[in-house]
């Protein structure tokens, strides 16, 4: 316990000077669909007295994507698309989407955190306008690639928590709102996926069936799902049926499921310590498929 706490207050030390991101794209001039919140943007910072320092964001009407791009000499030509988690209620977009975008910089990928509009839980469909935003980031990534030193060939989609269903969704279906100007005519469909402890990808009261919004296809993108064994919220079995899904769709699919280590670790020091190692094996995962250095 003692080594944990004082993991914890090196990690709360470090994350508190994050980088702030070099560029950030409006993802619309009008977004799509009814939608509105119920007051002002909200940024909640991370407590250092909690077990887990984790911020919080809110109330976010006007979708923006906030990219983090390597030197120009050290680029490969590879993007993605961070989504956080958060429940649908807020956005946990440090530990769940910056923290995770520098790591990803550091390796030559341009990476994008969309701060999706938030909050959505209350609605009949919360994915939905978050799956929109994301189809959007992806798209608008592709358009602009040649602006950031991207190949369009190469740019990912990583989704943690309620942020891998909407990555899950988004990326196994075809436009999920009217297309809107020129920035849809390019491709909204990721290269490869990511998914981090994805929540509640299984069908309501089932742990045999995917979410109905899942279309799982042969044109699905090589993916890599990572989660705990005794997540109480992203049940190992959403995690298994997607892997098995992908593997009769004949999809490239790495899947690990680490014994313990509960949900939203992100890639914070975590009590257990046992998933500690998911981003060692995203990392061997994206050198075996080229997309960054060996």
């Amino acid at each position: 316990m003692k080594l944990f706490a004082f993991l914890t207050i090196l990690a709360t030390a470090a994350f508190a000077e994050m980088p702030k991101p070099d560029h950030v794209l409006k993802l619309w001039e009008k977004p799509p669909g009814d939608f509105t919140v119920p007051g002002a943007e909200a940024f909640t910072p991370s407590n250092p007295k909690d077990k887990l320092p984790i911020a919080r964001l809110t109330n976010i009407a006007d979708p923006r994507l906030e990219l983090y791009v390597p030197a120009t000499d050290k680029r490969n030509g590879a993007a993605v698309v961070i989504v956080p988690g958060g429940g649908f209620g807020i956005l946990a977009s440090e530990h769940e989407g910056s923290e995770l975008a520098v790591w990803f910089r550091d390796r030559g990928v341009v990476a994008g955190v969309l701060q999706h509009r938030c909050p959505t839980n209350k609605l009949a469909n919360p994915w939905e306008f978050p799956a929109w935003d994301t189809q959007r980031a992806v798209s608008m990534l592709r358009a602009k690639a040649a602006d950031f030193g991207v190949k369009p060939d190469r740019i990912g989609l990583f989704g943690f928590s309620a942020g891998g269903q909407v990555a899950l969704i988004a990326a196994t279906n075809d436009r999920l709102y009217p297309a809107a100007d020129e920035t849809d005519k390019a491709s909204l469909r990721p290269d490869f996926l990511m998914l981090c402890y994805a929540w509640k990808i299984l069908a309501d009261n089932s742990t045999t069936e995917l979410r109905p919004q899942i279309k799982i296809t042969a044109q699905t993108p090589p993916t890599f799902l990572a989660q705990a064994y005794d997540d109480p919220g992203s049940l190992a079995e959403g995690s298994t049926l997607a892997f098995l899904a992908l593997r009769k769709a004949k999809v490239p699919a790495e899947l690990h499921i680490y014994s313990t280590g509960g949900h939203g670790f992100g890639l914070r020091p975590n009590e257990t310590q046992a998933p500690g190692d998911w981003t060692g094996r995203l990392d061997l995962w994206l050198k075996a498929r080229g997309l960054i250095a060996k």
